[in-house]
């Protein structure tokens, strides 16, 4: 009866254990965590009984608790997942569980670590790279039986004082992703918007994104039918639904018949959301005619919101990214589903090589006039990605303080501003995006009223964000950079 503890810390203040969390949107929103709901089921499915996952989001103060913390330190196995962002707190967590219980596994997953096993192994034990599925559990059988390591594909671990990166694990099989059980969700409240992922990977190589090198460049689904199963579990409890895959059409078809059976099977309408690729929105990549079908069944099964990664209207930006879409593409795209009164969400990075103060403005401009809302991201340099290797090589990458890698922090020296000047116009183009008076503009949005609460609530995370300690900190060192 081994004790396994799985953890996901949330971003806080400086990156600190049990500092005051971070008040941007992902912080505000309550999400289950995507990985370690999925690996308690596992685990509990291989018979492993003493299991159980935390996650601080749920406590009163949003910080682990005294309780937390002996289960945590007591456990034979401490299991850590964690993006860049929460590296430090990760590893702060890790070196406290150390302390008290020398003889305890830390295992640590996910897409930095996935990618940074030298750099992590300074304070976890084993690192489980890319999908820990299949992994984590040969993994722990060979723990428990004392066996050597050398065989077990997918992991980096230290043999006196040397890191050893063993053999990458086959990814998964369409066929292996739909045998998976369903994620465990029970310890999350009643009413908690519910997350549902239908596949892994994605076809696309867009350099600043690190999905392809997770979960390779194969786009591999769920069955339709494991799909609806697992949405059948998530209605009982939850108002609303995120499918919370990269791209969730990029298998137009079997989405299309994804979409009819919920239609089918649904008693009462559920608010559900997606992300999409722009290209979801036409008939085929060589084309600019607009799938109406696939936006009408959209509708009718219920979806109310779309979440696009436009990144950029300016041609030259988006080359510089290998995005398969064009700004004239992305036009078209925002306004068909714009048109069948879907909320549209724009996310674009700003401060590319090829943008500039006149092009920016331009984009501002544009989103105006046809988002819904909108988030801004500075570019992030994420591990193993193109973009990164490149930004590097360049010497532009300014810190190493993950805690800031959001893409709310200028962290990459831009080309044609300051980083002072790129951090002051992302905070701008949020301000004026959600400050227009209200008027045509609000009332142009099929959703006026819901438009007038989220732009009034996005503001107040804006303003949250510029009084973040961390944030006025990033701030002065950015003045200091320009001083020189």
């Amino acid at each position: 009866m081994k004790k396994i503890t799985l953890v996901e810390l949330p971003a806080t203040s400086f990156g600190k254990l049990n500092a005051p969390k971070v008040k941007d949107v992902y912080t505000k929103a309550l999400l289950p965590a995507r990985a370690n709901p999925l690996l308690q089921a596992i685990l509990l499915q291989k018979g492993y009984e003493d299991v159980e996952s935390i996650d601080p989001n749920l406590n009163k103060k949003k910080k682990l608790t005294e309780m937390n913390l002996e289960r945590i330190v007591a456990s034979d196995y401490l299991l850590l997942s964690a993006i860049t962002r929460t590296i430090p707190q990760t590893k702060e967590l890790a070196e406290i569980y150390k302390k008290a219980n020398p003889n305890g596994k830390i295992i640590v997953g996910g897409p930095h670590t996935t990618f940074t096993p030298e750099e992590t192994l300074e304070w976890a034990d084993i690192v489980v790279r890319h999908e820990g599925d299949k992994t984590l559990v040969e993994l722990l059988e060979k723990l428990e039986k004392k066996e050597s390591l050398e065989n077990v594909k997918g992991i980096s671990y230290k043999v006196n004082g040397e890191v050893i990166n063993n053999e990458c694990r086959e990814l998964l099989s369409e066929e292996e992703l739909s045998d998976s059980p369903a994620p465990d969700y029970s310890i999350y409240p009643k009413k908690t918007t519910g997350i549902i992922n239908t596949s892994r990977g994605c076809p696309y190589a867009c350099n600043f994104c690190c999905v392809t090198q997770l979960y390779g460049n194969k786009y591999r689904r769920k069955s339709n039918k494991k799909i609806l199963e697992e949405l059948n579990l998530i209605r009982t409890h939850s108002h609303s639904v995120f499918f919370s895959d990269d791209n969730f059409a990029a298998n137009k078809s079997a989405t299309k018949e994804l979409l009819r059976e919920i239609i089918k099977s649904e008693k009462n309408k559920k608010s559900y959301s997606c992300q999409l690729s722009v290209n979801s929105a036409f008939t085929s990549p060589q084309t600019n005619e607009i799938d109406t079908e696939f936006i009408e069944l959209l509708n009718k099964a219920g979806f109310f919101s779309v979440y696009l990664g436009i990144e950029s209207i300016n041609e030259k930006t988006l080359k510089s990214y290998n995005k398969p879409s064009t700004a004239e593409r992305n036009k078209i795209a925002v306004k068909a589903f714009r048109n069948a009164k879907l909320w549209t969400h724009g996310m674009m990075i700003i401060g590319g090589d090829e943008d500039t103060n006149e092009s920016l403005d331009e984009e501002l401009k544009w989103a105006k006039q046809n988002l819904d809302s909108v988030q801004f991201f500075a570019p992030v340099p994420l591990p193993k990605t193109r973009f990164t290797e490149e930004m590097d090589k360049q010497g532009r990458i300014l810190t190493k303080d993950y805690f800031l890698y959001d893409g709310i922090h200028v962290i990459v020296e831009p080309k044609n501003f300051s980083p002072y000047e790129l951090q002051l116009k992302l905070m701008d183009m949020h301000k004026q995006f959600y400050t227009v008076k209200q008027g045509s503009f609000i009332n142009k949005s099929s959703h006026p009223w819901f438009k007038r609460a989220i732009h009034a609530y996005a503001k107040k995370i804006i303003w949250d964000i510029e009084h973040e300690p961390q944030t006025k900190a990033h701030f002065e060192m950015l003045r200091r950079l320009q001083k020189r």
